[in-house]
């Protein structure tokens, strides 16, 4: 079933945030029991009244006040340990057959009626696309016509641990959840959702981000050692895109 990604209070760490949020809540819960119980509190010796008795009397209602913080930051404390469950680093997952062997991520010449562009066709895609943008030489590129009329319809971005140390240093740092929730930011997608990752397991999204004729579907999948981000120029049925990203995926990784 896909999951709408939902944005987080810390923007590191999700499990992270969800404690601050807990924990920030109970502080303030406290914060306003304190200055609003003051007066009652505070109050004077009454006229005719015995001094140590209402000092007695002040000490009960601070104590009793004490013993509400407590309470109230002991609960809170129980609720944020229970929420807690960070992601694992991306560098720690492993893929569903079980297998610690890394993948490497080889795009095919062919997949599905998706071809990959040549000569003349490649360059206009790669210029269409880049607009006189220069990428990183570790990031290695794809575009795929898949109506056999030339044209671009699909064009795919991979980066990967295996010639990158750069990604190796991400991946030992960052949750797969906080390289979508990074990537998709980056690019302005909407409706953002998770999907099954398939047989190799960590994560696979898609949403929606404008296009220069409309909407199209953006997807990433991610594991221990790669991350690839697609841009499909005709699609915008989520579905359909994560159900392309993870026939690539099935057919590019080795």
């Amino acid at each position: 079933m896909p999951s709408t990604i939902d944005a987080s209070i810390d923007p590191t760490s999700p499990a992270v945030g969800e404690v601050i949020g807990v924990m920030s809540a109970a502080l303030v819960g406290i914060v306003a029991l304190w200055l609003l119980t003051r007066s009652w509190r505070a109050q004077s010796t009454p006229p005719g009244g015995e001094p140590a008795q209402a000092l007695r009397g002040k000490r009960k209602r601070n104590l009793f006040i004490v013993g509400v913080s407590v309470l109230i930051a002991g609960l809170a404390s129980v609720q944020a340990a229970a929420s807690y469950n960070p992601d694992p680093r991306a560098s720690e997952t492993r893929a569903s057959d079980g297998v610690d062997t890394p993948h490497i991520v080889i795009l095919p010449d062919a997949f599905e009626d998706f071809r990959v562009l040549t000569g003349e066709n490649a360059q206009r895609s790669e210029t269409e696309v880049l607009a006189g943008r220069r990428l990183p030489h570790s990031v290695r590129t794809g575009y795929y016509d898949e109506d056999a009329d030339g044209s671009l319809d699909l064009f795919v971005l991979v980066t990967s641990a295996d010639w990158d140390p750069k990604v190796a240093e991400d991946k030992a740092t960052k949750s797969i959840s906080q390289e979508f929730r990074n990537y998709f930011t980056s690019v302005k997608a909407r409706e953002v959702t998770r999907f099954d990752a398939g047989k190799y397991g960590g994560g696979l999204s898609c949403g929606l981000a404008a296009g220069p004729d409309g909407d199209q579907a953006l997807c990433a999948w991610s594991d221990a050692t790669s991350f690839v981000g697609l841009r499909l120029v005709r699609e915008t049925n989520l579905a359909n895109a994560a159900r392309t990203t993870l026939t690539l995926r099935n057919a590019a990784t080795r």
